[in-house]
């Protein structure tokens, strides 16, 4: 049985985190992020000036994810971690991890 791994939040340190483990077989990771999209905040004074489209700072998840099988997406905010019953409770839902 796959080990589920629950990443909250779809930054770098997340994205990056799913590109190490998405080949290996032993888990199922499900991405948690209150956006549908990766988002790259300091370039948002080019996109006002008009010097590069807003599609060039924003990118969805589940486009980014599409062609990972064991990836997917969870759109909500974190409530609250419950380590003892190994769960989170997003605004959306409560979802059971391993890791």
């Amino acid at each position: 049985m796959k080990k589920h791994i629950v990443i909250v939040g779809g930054g770098f340190a997340g994205i990056n985190l799913i590109k190490s483990l998405v080949n290996d077989k032993r888990f199922r990771i499900t991405l948690v992020d209150k956006n549908n999209y990766h988002f790259f905040p300091p370039l948002i004074y080019q996109v006002a000036t008009s010097f590069i489209e807003a599609s060039n700072i924003s990118y969805p998840f589940r486009k980014m994810i599409s062609k990972y099988k064991n990836v997917n997406f969870h759109m909500g905010s974190l409530v609250n971690v419950d380590h003892e019953h190994h769960s989170i409770e997003t605004d959306n839902g409560i979802l059971q991890y391993d890791y």
